[in-house]
């Protein structure tokens, strides 16, 4: 292939597709043709089997198949389950209850999966969004929209067929309970989480959109890297017409929205919102396939809506890795019922505005924030004052009651302790740890020491140094549930950070989510899994 062949087949692609091929990728082009060449059947006359017979092809074809080859060939559909996971977590725990809460009225869920591969994101999200609202009664709607440019990856993706060892990476509880074993070795997803799904081919680049109503969610992950600026800019606008106003948009890691192309706020990194008071701007064109219709079934296939009652069970997160190789136990049985806190400098504000977003009913909160003696009881009184949880300083050998914060005091260090079904405070004098009295390693090592992590959840805000990390790792270890504040909303980045790349935070969120996170996690009865 020369390469004014290379530049005619780099016009087409970026024309038809909105992807970009660089003269680098002109050997990767050469490559994918030879493949679809050789792979190719005898629909595929000999004469266009070629650079140059297949560019002529190209040009004068009216029917589209000649460019649906070639979309098969030059796109790649590298994913896999779980990839860039803190994305499911966050949907989980912030996204999701806002989606119950704006959608009350209506039980309509509209959830976009575009450019969703051979569909391991899509069926992830299935699965998160039949967790949570099976729980919440009959009548709610929740099927997924999951769209590709290529029709070869979507029909694979709608059979819903994986190698055994690529389903191995979900927890073990999802592989048993949405998967079932073929023949042939491989897994399956199970008809009910594959009816929930409607797959359909699509091209990013349609000039209007066919939907009849904006979405509360839009994954579009990993996709944009591939566009041009122009092409990124026009999709972005599209998915903020297409969203309803709070509603949310995932993208890639490697991958950012410059809020100059539409006016979406900044979430956190590859997470963004559209504004909840932003009026709605998607107009779609009279007669227009709706995603209403599309719910029709997939392929022709008559569809069986979920049953709320549980045909698809909850789910628990296995065992995982932390960053730091340790082998963290995820899964548990308990409902919270123990909260710890940890956060140094800047902590006072962003625990205010944690604690102050929380209602009752709660398990006790137990915090330590590095304070001056003295100052940790003013900081107790204005929690009581602007907080619906009553808030006072720990006293040595008091027992926790739900609906309670207790403060660490400035000069010593806090534990708990298991007597027998209940919990007390330990309030004691002793060395600096970590460079602090009160230290948070000590009062989340007790949390883990005192067998009391599973149905714990630890959180770590905002702090300089790397107290608490190791306490809680030690909590997680065992069982807890842990959450981190993230950097871009952290006055200091050093505690989470530590925490983070320890492997002891399970999800960092920014700050004005950390309230939500924690009520979601609360708000699951007794005996409820992950």
């Amino acid at each position: 292939m020369d390469q004014a062949c290379f530049a005619a087949y780099a016009q087409i692609v970026q024309q038809a597709f909105g992807i970009q091929l660089p003269p680098e990728k002109k050997a990767l082009l050469e490559s994918r043709l030879f493949k679809l060449f050789q792979h190719e059947d005898e629909r595929l006359p000999a004469s266009c089997r070629t650079a140059t017979g297949f560019l002529t092809w190209l040009r004068q074809d009216t029917t589209g198949r000649a460019r649906k080859l070639l979309s098969e060939a030059i796109t790649t559909h590298h994913t896999y389950f779980l990839r860039e996971e803190d994305h499911f977590w966050y949907f989980r725990d912030v996204v999701l209850p806002w989606i119950a809460q704006a959608a009350a009225r209506t039980q309509d869920v509209r959830t976009w999966c575009a450019a969703c591969s051979t569909g391991e994101e899509a069926y992830t999200l299935a699965m998160l969004l039949t967790e949570y609202f099976s729980l919440r009664g009959a009548g709610w709607e929740t099927s997924l929209l999951a769209t590709d440019l290529s029709e070869e990856v979507i029909a694979q993706a709608a059979r819903g067929i994986y190698a055994a060892d690529a389903v191995a990476a979900l927890p073990e509880h999802w592989q048993c309970a949405y998967f079932h074993l073929r023949r042939d070795g491989q897994r399956q997803a199970v008809e009910a989480l594959r009816q929930s799904i409607v797959f359909r081919p699509f091209n990013l680049l349609t000039h209007v959109f066919p939907f009849r109503k904006p979405f509360h969610v839009i994954f579009c992950r990993n996709v944009m890297i591939y566009f041009d600026r122009e092409t990124r800019t026009e999709l972005v606008r599209k998915f903020y017409d297409w969203l309803v106003p709070g509603g949310y948009l995932f993208v890639g890691h490697a991958e950012t929205v410059d809020c100059e192309m539409a006016p979406f706020l900044y979430v956190q990194p590859s997470v963004y919102r559209k504004p909840v008071d932003a009026a709605h701007t998607a107009v779609p064109a009279a007669g227009h396939a709706s995603l209403a219709a599309a719910r029709a079934g997939v392929q022709g296939s008559p569809r069986t809506p979920m049953s709320p009652g549980g045909a698809l069970p909850r789910y628990t997160v296995g065992p995982r890795k932390g960053a730091s190789g340790q082998t963290v136990r995820n899964g548990r049985t308990h409902s919270i019922r123990l909260i710890v806190m940890g956060a140094s400098t800047g902590g006072t504000e962003a625990l205010a505005a944690v604690l102050t977003q929380l209602v009752p009913p709660l398990p006790p909160i137990v915090i330590v924030q590095h304070i001056p003696p003295g100052f940790s009881e003013l900081f107790a009184r204005r929690l009581d004052r602007d907080c619906r949880l009553t808030a006072h300083t720990a006293r040595e050998g008091e027992y926790l009651a739900p609906d309670h914060i207790y403060i660490a005091p400035g000069d010593r260090h806090v534990r708990v302790r298991r007597l027998g079904d209940r919990i007390c405070l330990s309030v004691q004098e002793g060395p600096l740890v970590n460079g602090h009295c009160p230290s948070v390693d000590v009062l989340f090592q007790s949390v883990a020491d005192q067998r009391l992590a599973t149905g714990s959840l630890g959180v770590l805000l905002t702090g300089m140094g790397d107290d608490g990390a190791r306490g809680l790792l030690a909590m997680r270890q065992g069982g807890a549930r842990t959450l981190g504040q993230d950097e871009a909303t952290s006055v200091v980045y050093g505690m989470p950070r530590a925490a983070w790349e320890a492997g002891a935070v399970e999800r960092q969120l920014p700050l004005p989510a950390v309230a939500a996170a924690i009520a979601a996690l609360c708000a699951r009865g007794p005996g409820a899994e992950r």
